[in-house]
């Protein structure tokens, strides 16, 4: 007796390679947005932990007495602006007065477990943000006696993965970096008004 031998035709087998080109054409498309997606969700998250951070903050600035300039929170010591109870690190505590330092800083000292971070004109490889400084991006803020600040600083946050490094240093190629770099995500914080917003251009 000869034994058949069974398998597909090559009709069927053209017809399962059609089936599974029409479903890779579309889920291609999706895999691709959930990365874009998970680094969104990243520096939302960078954000809100950021917002709550400072809110404690000013929190126990208020609960201290206003009018000082550092509070002592969960052990560390926080310089801040008097006249607006908002963090702005170590050198000068005014939020007119803010440098990439001074920045870094903040993000390193209020927030637990900061992501790991440089100056945004050093080597950012194997870091998770950037930091920089846009003076007087902050714009005008009504201090506690009414009185119109103008100039106020603000610090801005870039996540790594959504900037162009350069080759041989590693430093962003769009320095100097501001919240309006094209193709980045990050956050930016004023330390006038304690505001934190996350950006995605």
């Amino acid at each position: 007796m000869r034994q058949q031998q069974k398998g597909f035709s090559l009709i069927e087998l053209v017809i399962v390679i059609v089936i599974l080109g029409l479903l890779a054409a579309t889920a291609i498309p999706r895999f691709l947005n959930v990365t874009e997606d998970a680094k969104d969700a990243s520096v939302d998250g960078v954000a809100g932990g950021l917002a709550t951070a400072v809110s404690f903050v000013r929190s126990q600035w208020e609960v201290d007495g206003r009018n000082v300039d550092n509070v002592v929170l969960a052990g560390a010591r926080i310089q801040l602006d008097d006249r607006f109870g908002f963090p702005t690190g170590t050198g000068g505590n005014s939020a007119t007065g803010m440098n990439t330092a001074r920045c870094s800083e903040v993000f390193n000292t209020v927030l637990q477990n900061a992501p790991r971070n440089v100056l945004g004109t050093q080597d950012a490889r194997g870091m998770r943000y950037t930091v920089s400084v846009e003076n007087t991006g902050g714009g005008t803020v009504i201090d506690l006696e009414g009185n119109d600040i103008p100039n106020v600083d603000l610090c801005v946050y870039h996540l790594v993965e959504s900037l162009v490094l350069a080759d041989n240093n590693g430093v962003p190629s769009d320095s100097p970096l501001t919240s309006a770099t094209p193709n980045s995500k990050g956050v930016t914080y004023n330390p006038g008004n304690g505001q934190v917003q996350s950006f995605i251009n």
